[in-house]
């Protein structure tokens, strides 16, 4: 009698736990899953601009104006531009190399909690540098600059992200960059 007690007791606790174990599942994490899979993408428009200076005065500025899409999980940047030229180099007589010169730009995004929006950037940008020395047989010199740059913008706003001189010349380049939501 004490056994076949003790044998429906054990049934009876095993089928209620059980029956507390599959309500739990079908409630809690399913749903919560769910939400994170679902969240909202906000399309964003970012432009970029390098401005150079020499002194006060302004030399060039060159614009770049692209979409991301904030909040997308992605293991690369969302938006990337790539902007210039190959230009030949001459290697040996009758050969040649190419350099990549030009603009690169990568930027992805993610809304913050206070509904600002961080940008995590990559830029770049090169060009020829004129003849330093005056001679025409020396291999160009190539400028460099690049940066990368994680600004905090609310929506209209524009902050310079970077400023850096050039050592060759003291020429000042500035970057800013301008956020606006995509409505």
């Amino acid at each position: 009698m004490k056994r076949l007690f003790a044998t429906a007791s054990s049934t009876l606790l095993l089928l209620c736990s059980a029956a507390v174990s599959a309500q739990d599942t079908s409630q809690g994490p399913s749903t919560a899953k769910k939400s994170d899979l679902t969240q909202a993408v906000t399309p964003l428009r970012v432009q970029v601009v390098f401005t150079e200076f020499d002194g006060e005065k302004k030399i060039s500025s060159m614009p770049y104006t692209f979409s991301v899409n904030a909040d997308e999980r992605r293991t690369r940047p969302n938006s990337q531009v790539r902007s210039g030229v190959r230009v030949p180099i001459a290697t040996n007589k009758d050969q040649f190399t190419y350099l990549d010169i030009g603009t690169n730009i990568d930027c992805s995004a993610m809304q913050q909690d206070d509904g600002r929006f961080k940008l995590t950037m990559n830029v770049e940008r090169s060009s020829i540098s004129p003849d330093v020395n005056g001679s025409s047989n020396t291999p160009p010199a190539v400028r460099q600059f690049r940066a990368e740059i994680n600004p905090v913008l609310k929506d209209g706003q524009t902050v310079e992200g970077i400023a850096s001189t050039d050592p060759l010349t003291g020429h000042v380049y500035r970057v800013s960059v301008t956020l606006n939501v995509i409505k």
